[in-house]
């Protein structure tokens, strides 16, 4: 398996706070089943987030040296998950921030509560006009996607794809995002999941999610989505299908309550 969104790059945002952290959060990844991960630190423009690509690498390059310090064998890859900002747009090619490992999937998150999905959608389309193939994070945990999901139709058919967090699907992040990510699951409605990791009880809560995930999804797709969508997101060969079905709410019999 292959996370491609994780905090665990140290002391840069609010994930791991130091080295120490860092390899512990890695150790737990390695033990269930990650032979990768992606750093992917928060970069907010408006915010102290705002951590340069040469430091990320430096600081990559000494977590990098300790991993091999504890014998690990698990690989590390760079990126970035990116705030939605309109001015973003105008430093995409200054070395601020780096796609998924330098390729062309650009991890992006917007607000959670009172977004405009308009404003987003010309933000994504804006993306994609540079050469960029947006992967949309934990939209499940956005409001206007839990008060519609169908809305992921249209961004998915528009061109970018979606990464689900793995812990959704456990009620970690409350009942309307678990409701949705089950959503996503059943109606092809994402191409990735990732962990989102920010301490290592992250990574320790993860076996319920892996379990929920292969009875819903099935080995095939389950391999897919954990480990072949995201190899050609580091910049691999291949090709990222997405075949969305549209979700119809279940309506509630009489006797229900």
């Amino acid at each position: 398996m292959i996370d491609i969104h994780t905090h665990v790059l140290p002391g840069v945002d609010d994930g791991s706070n130091g080295i120490d952290e860092s390899i512990e959060m890695l150790r737990v990844a390695e033990s269930l089943g990650f032979r990768a991960v992606t750093l992917t630190p928060h970069y907010m423009s408006y915010t102290n987030y705002t951590s340069t690509l040469s430091n990320n690498k430096k600081i990559m390059q000494q977590l990098v040296k300790a991993m091999k310090q504890q014998n690990l064998e698990i690989q590390v890859y760079l990126g970035n998950e990116v705030f939605y900002d309109p001015d973003i747009l105008k430093i995409l090619d200054s070395d601020q921030f780096i796609a998924l490992n330098k390729s062309r999937y650009l991890l992006v998150e917007t607000v959670r509560h009172d977004a405009s999905v308009e404003s987003f959608e010309d933000f994504l389309y804006r993306l994609q006009l540079k050469g960029y193939s947006p992967v949309i994070a934990h939209p499940e945990r956005y409001d206007f996607i839990q008060e519609d999901p169908n809305v992921l139709l249209d961004l998915i058919n528009k061109g970018s794809f979606i990464q689900m967090n793995m812990l959704s699907l456990t009620g970690y992040y409350g009942h309307g995002a678990k409701e949705t990510a089950h959503i996503m699951l059943e109606n092809n409605m994402a191409q990735f999941m990732a962990s989102d990791a920010h301490r290592v009880r992250s990574y320790k809560l993860m076996d319920e999610a892996l379990a929920i995930a292969q009875d819903i999804l099935g080995a095939r797709q389950f391999k897919r989505m954990m480990s072949d969508n995201p190899k050609v997101a580091l910049g691999g060969n291949g090709r990222i299908e997405c075949a969305p079905k549209a979700y119809t709410k279940r309506k509630k019999h009489r006797w229900s309550r």
